[in-house]
């Protein structure tokens, strides 16, 4: 018998599910090895999502514990990773909206002059991170998916749950608007 490392990662992916839904909760091994295969991935995925790393380690940690949760009714309709990073992005998209409403409530306690200062995108800098952070959070989902998971549209259309065309569209838009914080033309051939 082969190592899992020997065949395609979405093989080897399934292999360890299969495992992991076998063992779980009482032997941890294969889903240990299920993360360690994407925690990398899983990390740069929240970091691009939420911009810091303390955030971004709380995030991965708290997917960690959701997967390890409910693998057991994980039923394999999409690859592991779109569904993990489904289940990443979900929990960052939320811890996002947490945030926000921590901030709101904050901003109410500032006087005037305070909740009336705004932090400028440097766009010199093109700083990936600074740019994601500031696109609306469904545009943020779709782009940390595209470039930074790397899925494929139809990858992308499985894990948000909606159609190939809706993908793309949706990953259009937010090109378009990622362009317009940059205040780039769109790429040829694109019109606004």
């Amino acid at each position: 018998m082969t190592e899992p490392t020997d065949k395609r990662p979405a093989d080897a992916d399934a292999e360890l599910v299969r495992r992991a839904q076998r063992e779980l909760p009482y032997r941890t091994v294969a889903y240990e090895q299920l993360m360690r295969r994407h925690e990398r991935l899983l990390f740069g995925v929240c970091y691009r999502m939420l911009g810091n790393r303390a955030d971004a380690e709380d995030a991965a940690q708290d997917v960690m514990v959701k997967v390890f949760n409910v693998l057991g009714r994980f039923e394999g309709r999409s690859s592991f990773k779109t569904w993990l990073m489904r289940v990443a992005t979900n929990t960052c998209i939320t811890q996002i909206t947490r945030n926000k409403r921590r901030r709101e409530i904050s901003e109410q306690w500032l006087d005037e002059r305070g909740a009336d200062q705004v932090t400028e995108i440097s766009t010199t800098a093109y700083d990936v991170g600074k740019l994601l952070a500031d696109v609306k959070p469904a545009n943020r989902e779709v782009l940390t998916l595209r470039y930074v998971a790397d899925l494929s549209l139809q990858e992308i259309a499985d894990s948000l749950e909606i159609s190939l065309s809706a993908a793309k569209m949706r990953l259009y838009r937010a090109t378009e608007e990622l362009q317009e914080r940059l205040g780039d033309e769109p790429p040829t051939g694109q019109e606004k």
